[in-house]
């Protein structure tokens, strides 16, 4: 009797240790699931400055799509904004972390569509639902530009730096949107706002590769 209780009892700890081993191996910094979240944490964050750049670079396309030359054709012209904007459109796509949606992300989702929008304003051949499109497309990405400001206090030089771009991307499409694409005017508006709005794309992207 005294034989089978010893034995029960050590059974009894031993199952103890293991649970606890295991909870302890579960817990650690150093534990397979741990590990796993900070790897998915930082390959977010890598696809995220990655989108930075695609978008910055999108505009710098889109910008020189929107500038007056005599060096490119309308045709040329015409396809490198919609490579811009299509650029434009990934970019934002890849900045959105998994997981719950903030205004941030909110942002960048109304960016994103904004730049379809505009895609789908250059390809319509009705010149007027073309030239609605577009501002559509603007208003939905300065919409976007704004919901990704952080108005939180005690800012971090990176999400200072990411408001500063945000701010001037406002700027930049705001121009875009009052420039009347029928006058040589607002032809040159456009493209001074295009050239603002990839200004303040690079800046956010600096300031995303900073936070990195």
């Amino acid at each position: 009797m005294s034989n089978r209780l010893n034995m029960s009892n050590r059974l009894n700890m031993s199952n103890k240790l293991n649970m606890s081993n295991r909870l302890n191996m579960s817990n650690s910094p150093n534990s397979p699931s741990s590990t796993n979240a900070f790897t998915q944490a930082s390959n977010s964050s890598t696809i995220a400055v990655i989108g930075g750049w695609v978008e910055a670079a999108g505009n710098i396309v889109a910008a020189i799509g929107s500038t007056p030359t005599n060096r490119l054709s309308d045709s040329m012209q015409t396809d490198l904004n919609i490579i811009g904007n299509a650029l434009q459109a990934v970019g934002s796509v890849l900045s959105i972390n998994n997981g719950a949606i903030t205004l941030d992300e909110l942002g960048d989702i109304l960016q994103s569509v904004g730049n379809v929008t505009v895609i789908a304003g250059i390809l319509n051949q009705n010149e007027t639902a073309s030239e609605r499109l577009e501002m559509v497309g603007n208003e939905l990405q300065l919409v976007g530009s704004g919901l990704s400001l952080d108005l939180q206090d005690n800012l971090t030089f990176s999400q200072s730096l990411d408001n500063i771009g945000n701010i001037i991307q406002i700027i930049g499409v705001t121009m875009q949107i009052y420039a009347n694409p029928n006058t040589e005017e607002g032809v040159q508006a456009n493209a001074i706002g295009s050239w603002t709005q990839a200004v303040g794309s690079v800046i956010s992207a600096l300031a995303s590769d900073n936070n990195n």
